[in-house]
């Protein structure tokens, strides 16, 4: 999979199917997308191309976007078990927010990459103040001379699943459900950084990953997690919160990594969260703490004892 981080990067003249969306989880509303994109790519013999922003269009807009459920590093490493051939991450700016809908069209879709086909969701929205809709699309379609492909609303429990709904049921502690929407756990990729080392002192050393302002944290408390370190798995129990029982304000993500040895300061490690265990409690005492954080361990191996290592 090749990506580009600009448009202008990508050779023009190759035909191209692309797959148009902000993509922020990759969930399953967003896989029935690339699975078109890949299937009629073949059929089309052409290649398959996903066409996004790095930047959110509302933040670049309003100053505040939403929170992001999956980085940038992040977005790449789902879409390669997708077998898309390229990705685009283009600069959502001043220009590409002031192109009419047909301008858009003309200059994105068609001169630079050269699509024979579109796929994009029901609700999609491009051009100025997001005028244009999948009606317009394919009218201008038929003008430009491809085709485009409306995929319906992918329903969970008679609701869409949506990056807003996902969103929702990570910070409301509801990480099963989410998973269920993603497809696959959801997981935060980060870079372990020193913390107050209390755990390390208390018989428990944690990889503490350092927290992105724009992320969506999970909800407070104890979860089983898997650990992604390079390509080798491990079980984890995580600790997301301000750690009550020390009166902390800054809120961390902690985890004990099970039966790893080593340094991890300053690698980049995914957290991949599987179920919230508890809420989180202030203890009366060190002791207290203790003990429960050995629970917590023996509860995140048991209940992470035969579950697969990513959902499929």
């Amino acid at each position: 999979m090749k990506v580009h981080e600009e448009l202008n990067t990508l050779d023009s003249s190759k035909f191209r199917g692309v797959a148009l969306g902000n993509f922020d989880g990759v969930h399953l509303g967003h896989q029935q997308l690339i699975h078109t994109l890949v299937e009629k790519s073949k059929q089309y013999n052409i290649d398959s191309c996903v066409y996004t922003f790095r930047n959110h269009p509302q933040e670049y807009i309003t100053g505040e976007g939403p929170q992001e459920i999956t980085n940038h590093d992040m977005k790449i490493m789902l879409f390669q078990n997708f077998k898309i051939d390229t990705v685009v991450f283009d600069e959502f700016n001043k220009d590409i927010m002031s192109k009419s809908p047909e301008a858009f069209i003309e200059d994105i879709l068609v001169k630079g990459l050269n699509s024979k086909f579109v796929v994009v969701g029901f609700d999609y929205r491009f051009g100025f103040k997001a005028k244009g809709d999948v009606k317009l699309l394919k009218t201008l379609g038929k003008k430009y001379n491809f085709v485009v492909f409306e995929i319906p609303p992918v329903l969970m429990y008679s609701d869409k699943i949506s990056s807003t709904r996902i969103r929702n049921a990570i910070e409301e502690g509801e990480i099963n459900l989410s998973n269920l929407l993603l497809g696959r756990y959801y997981s935060i990729y980060g870079k372990v950084i020193h913390g107050m080392g209390r755990g390390k002192f208390l018989g428990y050393p944690t990889a503490n990953i350092q927290i992105q302002a724009n992320w969506v944290i999970p909800k407070d408390g104890v979860y089983a997690t898997f650990v992604k370190i390079k390509s080798q798995y491990y079980k984890g129990a995580t600790c997301v919160g301000t750690n009550p029982t020390f009166d902390g304000t800054d809120r961390t993500i902690e985890t004990f990594i099970i039966d790893f040895k080593g340094s991890l300061y300053d690698e980049f490690i995914e957290i991949q969260f599987v179920n919230r265990l508890r809420e989180n409690i202030k203890f009366s005492n060190v002791e207290e703490l203790t003990t429960q954080m050995m629970q917590d361990v023996e509860n995140s191996k048991n209940y992470l004892q035969g579950k697969q290592i990513m959902l499929k």
